[in-house]
């Protein structure tokens, strides 16, 4: 590991959130692609804040790393995609230590592009739970569909969690909390709101709510196009 290299992390970590744990997450040019997603390939480690150089260089190592693990690997081999052009960055966050709730939302109803919505998928977190993104075969998230068009809090859950015993994951108090920012990505990324003129397009957004107050902590959110089949799809009328 180049010393260079370690001098300059750690003093952006220091500037950036002092005295704080850091999250090194993966992300490589061979995940989030058409007809790929590769969710839950690659690796995330977290850095303690008291951490040495050695600790820093093993966390980095481990990300990069993980490009070459076996499950990565033939995923890639499955598609036909060439390893040999992958690379791996590494995206330093603060590291969330006591989220209740991690959860992935796409900021279109991918069911139906004619009834507007926010589509949540959440589970619980900590010694209860698990994760969406690399979730267990047999989890079951619960999923929410949060309707855009028909004025203020309309919404209907799709499933329940499999780890609550039909309890909710995300409380409307918290649908509400949510909501709004997942809206203001949308609307900040996406070119048009109008729906004849967005094609499927949509945000891919993973959030954390943390702690006994159940903060909404956006991890990262990305481009995302929703295609419909026939009768699925908005057309306005001839």
């Amino acid at each position: 590991m180049d010393p260079s290299l370690l001098r300059a992390v750690r003093a952006r970590w220091q500037a950036l959130f002092p005295g704080t744990a850091m999250r090194l997450r993966s992300s490589t040019n061979a995940e989030d692609l058409p007809g790929f997603n590769g969710a839950g390939l690659y690796r995330s480690t977290r850095v303690a804040a008291d951490a040495d150089d050695a600790a820093l260089a093993d966390a980095l190592r481990a990300v990069w790393a993980s490009t070459w693990n076996t499950q990565a690997h033939e995923e890639r081999d499955f598609f036909r995609m060439d390893s040999s052009r992958v690379a791996m960055a590494v995206l330093a966050q603060e590291s969330i230590d006591d989220d209740v709730v991690n959860g992935v939302a796409v900021t279109a109803n991918p069911f139906n592009e004619g009834r507007p919505a926010v589509f949540l998928n959440a589970q619980v977190a900590r010694d209860a739970g698990g994760a969406i993104t690399s979730a267990r075969a047999d989890a079951v998230p619960e999923q929410v569909l949060w309707y855009t068009y028909a004025g203020d809090g309309e919404f209907e859950r799709v499933s329940r969690s499999s780890l609550t015993r039909g309890a909710d994951v995300l409380t409307e108090a918290d649908l509400r909390a949510v909501v709004p920012h997942l809206r203001a990505i949308d609307a900040h990324f996406v070119p048009s709101q109008h729906l004849e003129d967005r094609g499927g397009r949509a945000m891919d957004v993973e959030f954390i709510l943390s702690g006994p107050t159940r903060r909404v902590v956006i991890v990262q959110a990305r481009p995302i196009t929703l295609r419909y089949d026939e009768g699925r799809g908005f057309a306005l009328p001839p």
